[in-house]
């Protein structure tokens, strides 16, 4: 009854919203299906679903609410209440919910969780025989990531030394030998700098006795194990440092909640993306696993992807990525987004705009011209995208690798290549395709041209597999005047 109740409730609901994916009956049929038969359900969305999906998971979570909990990142929060939610009110469907884990609701009560609140509901064993569901859940290990990271600050170090006087000088003698090694290896401003764990373990040694209750130590201190990775970020003006903490392998510190519980995953991501193997090599199993949607019915992209372009260790990219982003914006109406991962080059390449383009050319904010240059990050793009306008062109000056600069990405393919593994296609490469991907979802029918600049894109034999992962796409030989 499910299946025929949320099909009819979808039909009147598309009555009055106009927005509409051809596949949202069919997703909210499965979605019915496995809240009734609590099935392990893995759903792979097409990447022309945009946010039109969420109707068909929505509407059969309004009509069965039983011991369920919604899993959003901040994004998807907004989105819910701020978007969703005011929908489907005028609909007239009601959507029963509790939030946050100030209470724990009753199992007639959808539970919606923060990344960062599932961790301490799982920590004081509140998930127990409810029905997990992650929308987007591509980037499970990232949004874990995040919510599990531990920040140290010099307050913190104060703060230690003001509770465990008696250890006072074995701490100050810690902290001034790794400050003086971490500003000797620094060589920009903002440098970021990998600290060996070793550290935290000596100074959970000097304070054994007294491990210290509050946060940030007490976290700190326990999860004192190589499976975490710790780095410190560099403020040569203040000349002071914070510490990260971050662990390595979060889905694995969740494996006991997601093997026990049922789990419903939405994804927009490919099979061969590094969080379809952490799945596999975890060994989760799915009872139903669909994918919705063809990607040769999505509208072709216009992709510039010139021929004989330098590759990026090379004296003459620069200028050359320089010269084709003036190009490719000259004589633009709408915004152009420039889109760098690395933030030195992203500076770069902003000031170089900026002297050519003035005051169109910003960095990472949404209070843009009409025809504006954002020159931002491809995270950043993908959390504020819905803040702007369409824009007419998406530039990639460089593929967006992850950097190895990265203290957590340098230690991924560590442990990668300590087990024998391919690191490159079995993490570095499928993390970006999936980064690739999300930036492009939104764009995609909407006439908005993409030119990746890398030559790369050629000279590789992964460059192709790039090609066949942004299809369906059109390409464009020559830039037009107008």
């Amino acid at each position: 009854m499910l299946e025929v109740n949320s099909h009819k409730h979808l039909k009147k609901y598309y009555q009055k919203n106009l927005a509409l994916w051809p596949h949202n009956l069919t997703l909210t049929r499965l979605i019915s299906r496995s809240l009734s038969r609590k099935d392990n359900t893995f759903i792979q969305l097409s990447s022309d679903s945009r946010n039109f999906w969420w109707p068909g998971l929505l509407i059969p979570l309004c009509l069965h609410n039983n011991n369920i909990v919604l899993i959003l990142s901040e994004r998807q929060y907004r989105l819910l209440f701020e978007v969703e939610l005011p929908k489907l009110r005028s609909s007239r469907l009601g959507f029963d919910y509790v939030e946050g884990i100030e209470v724990t609701p009753s199992d007639e009560k959808i539970w919606v969780l923060r990344y960062q609140d599932l961790i301490f509901a799982n920590e004081k064993d509140l998930l127990k025989n409810r029905q997990l569901i992650f929308p987007e859940s591509e980037f499970i290990s990232n949004e874990l990531r995040e919510s599990m990271s531990i920040k140290i600050t010099p307050k913190d170090w104060e703060n230690l030394i003001a509770s465990h006087s008696r250890f006072e000088a074995s701490i100050i003698e810690v902290h001034e030998r790794l400050s003086l090694s971490l500003f000797n290896q620094s060589l920009r401003s903002d440098a970021v700098i990998r600290i060996d764990f070793s550290e935290l373990l000596a100074l959970k040694e000097i304070l054994k006795d007294d491990l210290p209750s509050v946060m940030p130590w007490q976290r700190a201190l326990n999860v004192a194990n190589n499976g975490w990775v710790t780095w410190a970020k560099i403020d040569n003006q203040k000349l002071s440092w914070d510490w990260y903490i971050e662990p390595l392998l979060p889905l694995q510190i969740l494996s006991g909640l997601l093997s026990k519980n049922t789990l419903l995953m939405l994804t927009n991501s490919g099979q061969s993306d590094s969080f379809c193997l952490d799945l596999h090599s975890k060994k989760f199993t799915f009872n139903v696993k669909v994918e919705l949607g063809n990607k040769f019915d999505q509208d072709p992209i216009p992709l510039f992807v010139p021929k004989r372009q330098p590759l990026p260790n090379t004296s003459n990219f620069y200028r050359h990525i320089i010269r084709q982003c003036q190009r490719l914006i000259l004589g633009r109406t709408r915004p152009t987004i420039v889109l760098v991962d690395d933030l030195q080059l992203r500076l770069q390449i902003t000031s170089e705009l900026a002297g050519e383009f003035g005051l169109r050319v910003v960095h990472e904010t949404t209070n843009i011209e009409t025809n504006g240059i954002v020159c931002c990050c491809c995270n950043w793009w993908i959390a504020n995208q819905y803040n702007l306008p369409t824009p007419d062109q998406l530039i990639f000056p460089v593929i967006p690798l992850p950097t190895l600069e990265s203290p957590w990405i340098a230690a991924k393919v560590e442990m990668l290549k300590h087990q024998g593994r391919d690191w490159f296609r079995e993490f570095l490469f499928p993390e970006t395709l999936a980064i690739l991907l999300k930036s492009l979802a939104m764009i995609r029918g909407k006439d908005v041209r993409v030119a990746i600049l890398d030559g790369r894109m050629r000279y590789r034999s992964w460059g192709k597999l790039i090609f066949e992962a942004l299809e369906p796409w059109v390409a464009l030989e020559r830039l037009l005047p107008y």
